[in-house]
């Protein structure tokens, strides 16, 4: 795996990860927005076509403290989940975490930002899942890691990303951002300008049109957005039997 530090980091990541306290830092903010995504959440777990007692087998991309393997673990008692990340830190972290589900849960240290999965994946899981992770990878990227998502899905197996999205409209990211805050109980920025801040490094948009492509040019055949908050959505598709 490819060792950075320091600001090569961020730029390939998109953050911190292999920073134990601002890892942590991380999972605490996580943990306090995860309300906000809870329908969502509970959306992701309900789209998964399996019986609640299969011993079905997860994948969650991206699984940082294994959150979202959680949620899955806990809706089917019967399966086993692998939580694939780049972050050291974010492993232990997720160990301490998941440590109630014993041999459930395996945490895979891994690199998945060029686009690619490991070999031993592929036609290895039921579902794939992923929140807040996808989009730290350039388009063609995430066309690449659909793609060998769709190859690690066995028959009939479904994959579920919640993650921001690019508005259509330059227009809404201000509204959307704007509606963000006051959700939150925060106040309003008054800068006319706050819908055009500058990229954050490591952090690529794509409107939920350009996921539906990518998903589709995988090879996934039924599509779609499945929930949606604002830029917050629920993508995905499934590979049919």
């Amino acid at each position: 795996m490819q060792q950075l530090t320091g600001q090569a980091y961020v730029e390939r990541y998109g953050h911190a990860w292999n920073d134990p306290s601002l890892a942590r830092e991380y999972v605490e903010r996580t943990d306090r927005d995860a309300m906000q995504r809870a329908d969502g959440f509970r959306v992701m777990v309900s789209l998964i076509p399996f019986a609640r007692e299969g011993s079905i087998r997860v994948l969650d991309v991206g699984t940082g403290q294994g959150a979202v393997a959680a949620l899955v673990l806990d809706a089917f008692p019967n399966a086993r989940a692998v939580g694939l990340d780049v972050s050291e830190p974010m492993r232990d972290i997720a160990n301490e975490r998941m440590a109630a589900y014993g041999e459930r849960f395996r945490y895979q240290l891994g690199d998945f930002i060029d686009g690619d999965l490991p070999a031993e994946f592929r036609s290895s899981f039921e579902a794939v899942v992923s929140s807040r992770a996808i989009h730290h990878l350039p388009a063609e990227k995430k066309r690449r890691l659909y793609a060998a998502i769709y190859g690690a899905l066995t028959p009939g197996g479904c994959f579920l990303n919640l993650d921001g999205i690019l508005p259509s409209d330059p227009y809404l990211r201000a509204r959307y951002r704007d509606a963000g805050r006051i959700l939150r109980g925060e106040p309003v920025d008054a800068d006319p300008d706050r819908g055009s801040r500058a990229p954050t490094p490591g952090h690529y948009w794509d409107t939920v049109g350009e996921h539906l492509g990518f998903l589709r040019d995988a090879g996934f055949e039924a599509v779609d957005c499945f929930w949606k908050r604002l830029g917050m959505t629920l993508l995905g598709g499934y590979r049919r039997a």
